[in-house]
C-alpha cells in the first residue's frame, strides 16, 4: 500500500511540473509575440543638411613675418645696451651705443682738414684768376677738398652708426653681445622679429595643388593652445612640386595681435577651399561600425532599413557628415542600434529630434 501512495505521489508531481513548463513557454512566446507587435523601442532624429567645411590639412612651423640679425657697422667697445631678450622695441629706438670717442676725435681732425684745404682751395683760385698758377693746380686744391669733405661726412655717418638703431617695430630674439665686449663691422649684436602677423609655412600633397588659392580662409592649431582656434589666411603657393615628397610648399599669415604665438610653433592647420552649404548630417549615435563598415538604420513605415553609409567631417554639436547612404529628412535611429535589422519593426519613444541649425563660421 505504501508502495502505491509513494507512485502516485510521484505522478501527480511530474503532471504538476509538466503544466509549469507549459505555462513558462507559452509565457516567453507572448512576450516574443508582443515585441513583434510593439517592436523596438527607439530614439530617432532627422537627417539635416549643414554648411560644411572642405579643407586641406597640413602641419607646418611658425616664423616671423620679418625677422632681421642687425650687425655693427663699426669697431669699438660696447658701451651701454637699451634692449633685451623679450622687449618689443619701436622703428628708430636705440637697442646699443659703442663707445665712440675715438671716431669723434677723427671727425674733429677732419674737420680740421678740411678747414684748410678749402682755405688753400680758395687761394688757389684767385692765384689762377691772376694767372699765379695754373689751371691744373687750382683743380688738384680742388680736388683735395672735396676728398677732406668726403672724409669728414664718412666720419659723421660713422659715428652716427655708433648708436645702433632698430631699423623696424619688433620684439628682441636674440642677443649677442654684453657691455664691455669689443666688436668689429659686421659682428651681430642682435636679432628681432616681427610678431603680428606670423608666417606659417608647411607642405600640401600635390594632389591637393588644384584646390588652392591665394586668400582662403586658414585655421591653425598649436599645442600650447588645444582649444583655440587662430585665424589666417593663405598667402602664398609654391609653383612648382617637390619630387623628393610630391608636395608643394605653401605659406599662410596668422594673427597674432595677442602674442600668444611664438616663432618657431609647431602647428596644425586647415586651409577652407570651399564651404558645401548642404551637406547631410545625422547624429554620430546613429552610426554603428562593425568590422570597417559603417551602418545606420533609417526607419520608415515602421521598419528599419539597415544601410552601409560613408561619412565625412564629425561637426563640434556632435553632428557626423554623411557622404553616401542616407538623404537629408530622412528618419534614422540613434538608440537600439544592436537590437535592428532590416525589416523589424520599431517603436519610436518620444519625438522625432530635430538638430539645430549652424552656420559655417561655427563649423
Amino acid at each position: 500500500m505504501q508502495h502505491f501512495y509513494g507512485l502516485l505521489l510521484f505522478i501527480l508531481l511530474v503532471f504538476a511540473n509538466g503544466c509549469g513548463r507549459a505555462g513558462g513557454t507559452e509565457s516567453a512566446a507572448a512576450t516574443r509575440r508582443e515585441t513583434a507587435v510593439r517592436g523596438v523601442v527607439v530614439r530617432v532624429a532627422r537627417a539635416v543638411e549643414r554648411p560644411v567645411k572642405r579643407t586641406v590639412n597640413f602641419v607646418g612651423t611658425l616664423y616671423g613675418r620679418e625677422e632681421v640679425t642687425i650687425a655693427s657697422q663699426v669697431e669699438g667697445q660696447v658701451e651701454r645696451i637699451h634692449a633685451d631678450l623679450g622687449d618689443v622695441v619701436t622703428e628708430g629706438a636705440v637697442l646699443l651705443e659703442i663707445d665712440d670717442d675715438a671716431w669723434r676725435a677723427r671727425l674733429r681732425e677732419a674737420e680740421a682738414n678740411l678747414a684748410k684745404v678749402r682755405a688753400d682751395e680758395e687761394r688757389a683760385r684767385q692765384l689762377v684768376q691772376e694767372n699765379v698758377i695754373s689751371p691744373q693746380e687750382y683743380e688738384a686744391r680742388k680736388t683735395a677738398a672735396q676728398m677732406a669733405e668726403a672724409q669728414r661726412d664718412l666720419l659723421q655717418v660713422t659715428l652716427r652708426h655708433a648708436r645702433v638703431t632698430s631699423p623696424l617695430s619688433a620684439a628682441v630674439a636674440r642677443r649677442f653681445v654684453s657691455v664691455g665686449e669689443y666688436v668689429r663691422a659686421g659682428t651681430p649684436l642682435f636679432t628681432l622679429v616681427v610678431l603680428d602677423p606670423l608666417k606659417l609655412r608647411g607642405d600640401v600633397p600635390e594632389r591637393f595643388a588644384p584646390d588652392l588659392a591665394p586668400a582662403q580662409p586658414v585655421e591653425v592649431r598649436v599645442d600650447a593652445y588645444p582649444s583655440e582656434i587662430f585665424a589666417g589666411s593663405l598667402a602664398r603657393i609654391s609653383p612648382a612640386s617637390n619630387p623628393q615628397n610630391r608636395s608643394v610648399t605653401v605659406e599662410a599669415t596668422v594673427a597674432n595681435s595677442g602674442g600668444k604665438l611664438k616663432p618657431g610653433f609647431f602647428a596644425n592647420a586647415a586651409i577652407v577651399t570651399k564651404v558645401d552649404n548642404r551637406a547631410v548630417c545625422i547624429p554620430q549615435e546613429a552610426v554603428m561600425s562593425f568590422a570597417g563598415v559603417q551602418r545606420v538604420f533609417v526607419v520608415t513605415a515602421g521598419k528599419a532599413e539597415a544601410r552601409e553609409v560613408e561619412t565625412g567631417r564629425r561637426l563640434p554639436d556632435g553632428l557626423l557628415e554623411v557622404l553616401r547612404g542616407v538623404n537629408a529628412n530622412e528618419i534614422v535611429a540613434i538608440s537600439g542600434l544592436s537590437k535592428l535589422d532590416t525589416g523589424v519593426p520599431v517603436e519610436i519613444d518620444g519625438d522625432v529630434e530635430e538638430p539645430g541649425t549652424a552656420s559655417a563660421g561655427d563649423l
